[in-house]
């Protein structure tokens, strides 16, 4: 069991929770609340889509977390495919994911810092 694979699932999880209940509160919740005149914004069809597309990051984040104490608490599932997908998934989906939130928020941010965190633990944890 890796120290390095822990750190990266709750950095993991940490960035799915954060990124769902943040901005479901301060970003969807005040955006579908208040449609104005955008039409789109008065279906309530599309904002059960709007809401699906946000959250799907966090699902895929959180299915990474999971896979990742899956293989840290069995390590006997951990072979080489096994640690290849999951460093081909996991550090490939929270590593594009960081460097796409760095390019929109252009300045510091929590999430960034934890989804930079994820990757990085997560290659040394399985590589050393």
């Amino acid at each position: 069991m890796s120290w390095l694979l822990i750190v990266s699932a709750i950095a993991g999880f940490g960035s799915a929770i954060g990124h769902s209940y943040l901005s479901e509160r301060f970003v969807l919740g005040p955006l579908l609340a208040t449609p104005g005149d955008n039409r789109i914004w008065r279906n309530a069809s599309n904002h059960r889509l709007m809401r699906a597309m946000w959250h799907l990051p966090s699902f895929a984040w959180a299915q990474i977390a999971a896979a990742t104490l899956w293989v840290t608490f069995s390590p006997e599932t951990l072979d080489a495919q096994a640690k290849a997908m999951l460093a081909f998934f996991g550090v490939g989906a929270y590593g594009m994911s960081a460097v796409i939130n760095a390019l929109c928020m252009q300045r510091p941010h929590v999430g960034n810092i934890l989804l930079s965190v994820a990757p990085l633990t997560l290659w040394f944890g399985l590589y050393g």
